[in-house]
């Protein structure tokens, strides 16, 4: 057994507590859309302006990942914490729907260069026998903040000042990781640390790599699923007599916080790729069998085990490309898998949408559970790596 203090390092904790403040202003933006109600923005612009961050940042990110490495990921760090903050207090001020929408843009483009950094911070400082456990605590930390500040604004404290405000204070958190630069646990570099930048070639070295596309058309297609659930689940509850469809995502949350916080452990002492597939189908069964809930009771049993599922399987696919990658292209192949996860967030409710149109939610989770299991079955069609190879 590996020992815990070679993970949990001043360096690794400290880019962790950073996830959490950046995830937690993205997570602050839980009231936004009643914000731009409050200031009179029409409901078909309210949803374009809500939407670009997500624009700027799958068009964004794209670009970036073949440029940021370890050797420059600071000042990208730092570049993308001066645009985040700036675009957070214009958003507050700004005097147009013009401007309002392109501070959002600037948001999403500050918010993917801060993200890409991290990742590409924190991949040297994770052993590669402890990759499971690792992930595992980064996607908690990053899960968190969706648990924590939605709840946050039912404080009084909160609740009695403008969104404006929450935006102000959600400017100055942006710059505490320029600030964090300053560190020695960031400053300093850790053994093994690659300068040399992947670009292109590693780029397309990966992209050449048929267990990395593999991974990757996995992740595109659990999230393109996860994204249709997150969205649609509450238009759809209704109609098979639910009443409190909010408390299936509660009961998730909850069972996904308890599995990496608990279980992360024995991620690195299995078949990534196999335990990842079985934390899949699981999904999938839940998927098909959310139709047929005849009551509350069992609605809420599929959210714990849906939420076991979602638990197991996305630390695991970022365990198991970190597994494939080599020691040059590991942050560069986490940072792909962003991509896949906005490429499903774009697709699977785009896709959902024409379903439900045409048919109905009588089609939609038949194709949430082909989908979920295509993507188990791509996990389970790919070879671990052996593990000499894995060190190379």
């Amino acid at each position: 057994m590996s020992n815990l203090s070679a993970l949990l390092t001043p360096g690794f904790l400290l880019i962790n507590l950073l996830f959490v403040l950046v995830i937690s202003i993205s997570a602050s933006f839980f009231a936004f859309a009643d914000w731009l109600r409050q200031i009179g923005i029409a409901p078909s612009m309210a949803g374009f302006i809500i939407s670009a961050d997500a624009l700027a940042a799958l068009i964004v990110q794209p670009l970036i990942t073949p440029l940021v490495h370890s050797g420059n990921a600071r000042r990208w760090l730092l570049g993308g914490s001066l645009l985040l903050a700036a675009a957070l207090f214009a958003i507050g001020h700004a005097p147009s729907i013009t401007l309002l929408t392109a501070a959002r843009l600037a948001q999403g483009a500050g918010f993917i260069c801060v993200l890409t950094a991290l990742i590409t911070l924190v991949i040297p400082f994770i052993p590669q026998e402890m990759s499971g456990r690792a992930f595992g605590y980064i996607s908690l930390v990053r899960l968190i903040p969706y648990a924590v500040i939605p709840l946050l604004f039912n404080l009084p404290a909160i609740a009695a000042h403008p969104f404006s405000s929450v935006l102000a204070v959600a400017a100055f958190a942006a710059l505490i990781p320029a600030v964090a630069l300053m560190l020695p646990a960031i400053k300093g570099t850790a053994s093994g640390n690659m300068t040399s930048p992947p670009g292109m070639k590693g780029l397309t070295a990966s992209l050449r790599s048929r267990t990395v596309v593999m991974l990757l058309l996995s992740c595109l297609l659990f999230f393109c699923s996860y994204s249709v659930i997150f969205f649609y689940l509450k238009q759809f509850a209704p109609t098979i007599g639910i009443s409190h469809p909010g408390a299936f995502f509660t009961a998730a949350t909850l069972v996904m916080i308890a599995v990496r916080l608990f279980c992360s452990g024995m991620f690195d002492r299995y078949d990534k790729f196999r335990l990842s597939a079985a934390g899949l189908f699981c999904t999938a069964c839940c998927y098909a069998l959310l139709p047929l809930c005849a009551s509350e009771t069992l609605f809420h049993l599929l959210a714990i085990f849906t939420g076991l599922g979602w638990g197991i399987a996305m630390p695991l696919q970022a365990a198991a490309m970190f597994d494939i990658s080599t020691p040059q292209t590991r942050a560069m192949n986490q940072n792909l898998m962003i991509i896949m996860m906005q490429g499903g967030f774009f697709l699977g409710p785009l896709a959902a949408g024409q379903l439900i149109h045409q048919y109905g939610f009588s089609l939609l989770f038949l194709g949430l559970t082909i989908t979920t299991l295509l993507s188990a079955t791509l996990m389970m069609a790919i070879k671990p790596p052996a593990k000499e190879d894995a060190a190379c």
